[in-house]
């Protein structure tokens, strides 16, 4: 209704100020005008132009221009306001004027989303990071995760470029935690996944680092808080802006994998006589081969380059917004269009953001927003990067040998005609990507409504109400598939992989959370205060449902009942809430002298009911000293604060029912020789356990140097946690059952960061530059004398979480008289071999030799960023790099002829033998069969440091006069490139990956090249 009522107000309301004195003659009836940009003369679209002291005002046109019905005697005062320029008030003395309006680039008086509210930069006290629209146009990320990157605090690492499975991994200020490190993220206040959040909708993403900004969500802050603010209308301005972009991706780096075929026999012949073993190649094999010209027979195949792809990407976004004096609105939709790098893998993405907010009376105000997802993607049922225990596609990839090849000469699915250890079967990895599916659809929204109203006392009560909804349903389809023999022609099936069946999978998440706020502001001259009080309820309800049969006629039956055998049905549920009281108090004296005070007060049904309440404070101060006169007078700093924080965070974490014993179905008893169903308590439990508790302290420094120019920041941190919830293990005595979950960690994390930024402009040439480094040192400081060891990592105390565990390499045996001189290590040990270090000393080499060797949490994470623009042209760039972290790699290719698996270039050429004694590595084995040098040692530990170009961009912005004529009032093209350049000692993989997974059968990242265009019309 106001849409339609809004035309009519614009032609009333002129008339009813002309009515109020029909007999009071006026001078000027109409004021018409042009609004530019001081520098550049440039017109702007959009501005809004009011006569103050009055509702009566307007907007300027695609011309920049506007007309004014003022019913106004000369002289009167005009108030002009763009976004991003200051304020402009005109004293009108005619009928027609230019108003240049001047770019506002202070930063201190940006107002900026904190919990439950807003405030002016100048007055925070904690410490935020603040990622904008801007930062992220034109980017093609297709996962609004990846955003965070170089943002100072935060570790963001993309370790896939899994269409619609390519979010990354965010951690703010180190691993808090020996569970889930994940920060909470809120949309528009609500809890909401950001991996579901359209890049292109998201207005700005604030980071709260510190228990001062973040203890107002307390009971889920203590892995940091991430706020969304979507984008909205602008009253009194309408637009409709479309954005697409279209390129190409392809994988970032593989290994350099053996693919001729006589190289890989010869190389594992000498492997297996170092082993002293007979050869697996005959002579006769190997010249076979060295002789034969069809290529079906006699292949020499990289698997990478057969099951990876240049890949196609496209986006388009399209949003229309606009308003009038008290509504406001906007709707969005977008489309992605993904094509994987892998081979009969692909994603898309639909998506929808609207909103709308009504002023309904001076009091009252109105709205509602609605923010939805649906991803379709589509991959091989032998899924990509796991399932069957060996890594689906990714791990068969790896294990792909050069003598096997994808299709025979009459175009089916090959065989392989040569069958070797680790491949009594081949499962043909192209073959398994084409037939079958597993096809997921997820369906996600975010549903909000919220109301305002101003009561007496300047005092506003807020009630929102939001609904974050989730279904999905993930579908498999494993097919029958034969394969051809390219020698003989004999037809077999596939061996060794799923029966043909069909598996459906269904999921279902509901969070509904209510929340009621009171907020007041008031100032007694110079002093100004500011208090929030509030209440929230919040419940999660989620479910899932499987089923499973088999018994296919073909493997174009894909429904469930169209099976006939075998068939299988599971499911399960779950229900959590929380209840909380928070509040805020704001003091500052003359924009001064800062102080503030948060505190949470939360209940968690995830504890017995004597353990549910925490409670989380946080106190914070600070002093702006340049606004004192002896910092002004030096004439030098633009800005300058100091701020000091204090507070404690909570983390509820753990699996629903731990304070209970848990009591497991299946555990079936035997009654006279007869089996019956029956239950048994299987987990110990512990009803006193409660929030995991973080304590944080923050100590800043930031100023700006030349008018803003140059800017900085220091924060030193100390995060505490304690109580953390970690399940202990219990003597076998009690009944051999599992330990419970206690709250028995403490873990502390430690650094400093450091942000530097400049920006200026000569003329026409503008440039920026902006650098950050973060330090965190993790360390373990108490899980009660135990030690948690998984796979090659440790947790213990005084090391870092999952700190790499194993044998100290020393370098490699030279000769047999060394071998004898050392700590005995194996009754086969000879030169070539790896020498480890007898650590306690006793002359033989166990696992009580075995130290830390390595760190999966870097201590370092930096980045800068930075462009420059001359006039139209515009250039910039986002580098993202890690220092002193590590990674370990045992699997397929990483260690020579694993499981079957084929070997890198560099052991044929670099290995060690008596007359190549200066090699880096050892003598050429089998992983599997000559284990002495494949233990867990520091020889596996990889140096994963890396600095990586995220993006760079390059865009030019046409003339508004060359557009104006066509109605357009913006338009940009643009070229990017992501991912494009990585500078690291680790040549293996990508640097950037899952730095505790030792194999290497994740999805692979995929560097992209997109070019595109903005245009808006307004």
């Amino acid at each position: 209704m106001a849409r339609v009522l809004a035309p009519l107000l614009w032609l009333i309301v002129p008339l009813v100020v002309q009515a109020q004195n029909p007999t009071e003659p006026t001078i000027n009836a109409t004021l018409t005008g042009t609004v530019i940009d001081s520098k550049t003369k440039e017109t702007l679209i959009g501005a809004t132009v009011k006569i103050q002291g009055t509702t009566n005002g307007a907007s300027t046109d695609r011309d920049g221009k506007f007309r004014l019905v003022t019913g106004q005697k000369y002289p009167f005062t005009l108030l002009v306001n763009f976004v991003g320029y200051k304020q402009s008030e005109i004293v009108v003395t005619q009928s027609q004027i230019t108003v240049a309006l001047v770019e506002d680039n202070n930063p201190l008086d940006d107002v900026v989303v904190v919990g439950y509210g807003t405030q002016k930069k100048i007055n925070l006290t904690g410490s935020l990071a603040i990622v904008d629209a801007k930062t992220l146009a034109n980017r093609p990320i297709t996962n609004a995760t990846q955003a965070l990157q170089n943002v100072p605090g935060v570790f963001t690492n993309q370790t896939k470029g899994r269409p619609g499975a390519d979010a990354a991994t965010i951690r703010i200020r180190g691993a808090g935690t020996l569970n889930n490190n994940n920060p909470l993220v809120l949309v528009d206040g609500i809890e909401y996944p950001l991996g579901d959040v359209n890049p292109n909708d998201i207005e700005s993403v604030t980071v709260l680092k510190d228990a001062a900004s973040a203890a107002i969500y307390g009971n889920r802050a203590a892995n940091g808080v991430i706020l969304v603010k979507t984008k909205t209308g602008k009253n009194g301005k309408f637009s409709i802006d479309y954005n697409f972009y279209a390129g190409s991706q392809k994988a970032t780096q593989f290994p350099d994998v053996v693919t001729n075929t006589v190289d890989y026999m010869i190389g594992k012949n000498r492997a297996l006589a170092n082993e002293g073993k007979p050869a697996e190649s005959s002579e006769a094999l190997i010249n076979e081969f060295r002789t034969g010209t069809d290529p079906y027979i006699y292949p020499n195949t990289n698997w990478f380059d057969i099951m990876f792809r240049n890949a196609a990407i496209q986006e388009h976004n399209l949003r229309i917004s606009g308003g009038t004096e008290k509504t406001a609105f906007s709707i969005s939709l977008g489309y992605l269009d993904q094509d994987g790098i892998l081979i009969a893998s692909s994603g898309k993405r639909y998506s929808l953001n609207t909103n709308i907010s009504s002023e309904i009376t001076k009091r009252l105000k109105v709205g509602a927003s609605l923010t939805a997802n649906f991803w379709n993607s589509k991959e091989s049922a032998y899924s990509a990067d796991d399932g069957n225990g060996e890594g689906g596609l990714m791990g068969l990839t790896y294990r792909g040998l050069p003598f096997q090849t994808a299709y025979a000469q009459d175009g089916t699915y090959a065989d392989q005609w040569i069958r070797v250890p680790g491949h009594n079967f081949f499962r043909n990895t192209v073959a398994l990507a084409n037939e079958g599916f597993n096809k997921n659809n997820q369906y996600r929204t975010l549903a909000n409504i919220f109301l305002e109203y101003q009561l007496p006392f300047n005092i506003r009560y807020k009630t929102t109400l939001g609904a974050n909804l989730l279904y999905g349903i993930n579908k498999y389809s494993y097919p029958a598939i034969n394969l051809t023999n390219p020698k003989t022609g004999v037809i077999t099936p596939i061996g060794n992989t799923p029966a043909r069946g069909v598996r459906q999978i269904s999921q279902n998440n509901i969070n509904i959370t209510n929340f009621h706020t009171l907020n007041w502001e008031g100032a007694l001259n110079q002093h100004h205060f500011g208090a929030l009080a509030g209440f929230s309820l919040e419940r999660f309800d989620d479910g899932n449902f499987s089923a499973y049969n088999e018994g296919y006629l073909g493997n174009y039956l894909t429904e469930l009942n169209a099976g006939s055998t075998s068939p299988q049905v599971t499911g399960t549920g779950g229900a959590s809430r929380l209840q909380s009281y928070f509040g805020r108090f704001n003091y500052n004296y003359n924009e001064k002298y800062l102080f503030e005070a948060n505190f949470r007060y939360d209940g968690s049904s995830r504890f017995a009911k004597d353990k549910r309440w925490g409670f989380f404070p946080s106190f914070s101060a600070g002093w702006r000293a340049s606004e004192e006169d002896f910092i002004k007078d030096l004439n030098v700093f633009s800005n300058l604060k100091v701020r000091a924080s204090y507070g404690k965070l909570g983390n509820q974490n753990v699996s629903l029912f731990s304070y209970v014993d848990a009591i497991a179905l299946g555990q079936n008893y035997n009654f006279n020789g007869t089996i019956v169903s029956g239950a048994a308590i299987t987990q110990l439990s512990d009803p006193n356990i409660t929030w995991e508790t973080t304590s944080m302290s923050d100590i800043g420094l930031e100023g700006s140097f030349f008018k803003g120019k140059l800017t900085f920041e220091l924060d030193w941190f100390d995060k505490q946690t304690s109580k953390i919830l970690r399940q202990i293990s219990v003597p076998g005595q009690v009944g051999n059952l599992a330990g419970p979950v206690k709250n028995i960690g403490a873990v502390n994390n430690r650094g400093f960061e450091v942000t530097v930024g400049f920006k200026d402009a000569v003329n026409d040439f503008r440039y920026n530059l902006d650098a950050n480094l973060t330090y965190v040192k993790n360390k373990v400081t108490n899980v009660n004398g135990q030690k948690y060891y998984s796979g090659n990592t440790i947790i213990q105390e005084g090391s870092a979480i999952d700190s790499f565990y194993g044998l100290q390499a020393e370098g490699i045996f030279q000769t047999a008289d060394e071998v004898k001189a050392h700590a005995f290590q194996n009754a086969g040990t000879v030169p070539g071999d790896l020498k480890y270090k007898d650590v306690d000393g006793n002359g033989v080499i166990d696992n009580n030799d075995r130290v830390v060797i390595g760190n999966s949490i870097p201590k370092f994470v930096y980045g800068f960023s930075g462009g420059f623009g001359y006039q139209r042209w515009d250039f910039s760039f986002i580098f993202q790099g890690l220092q002193d972290v590590d990674t370990y790699l045992s699997g397929n290719l990483a260690q020579p002829f694993k499981n079957g698996a084929g070997v890198t270039k560099n052991w044929l050429t670099d290995s060690w033998t008596p007359t190549n004694t200066g090699a880096s590595l050892p003598r050429l084995t089998t992983s599997n069969g000559y284990p002495q040098n494949f233990q867990t040692s520091s020889f596996w530990v990889r140096d994963a440091s890396y600095l990586r170009l995220k993006n760079v961009q390059v865009s030019y912005s046409f003339p508004t006069k060359w557009l104006s004529k066509a109605g357009i009032d913006v338009l940009k093209v643009f070229v990017n490139a992501q991912n494009y350049l990585t500078f690291s000692n680790f040549k293996f993989s990508d640097p950037e990956r899952n730095l505790t997974r030792a194999d290497l059968i994740e999805y692979p990242n995929a560097k992209t090249i997109s070019a595109g265009l903005n245009v808006s019309f307004k």
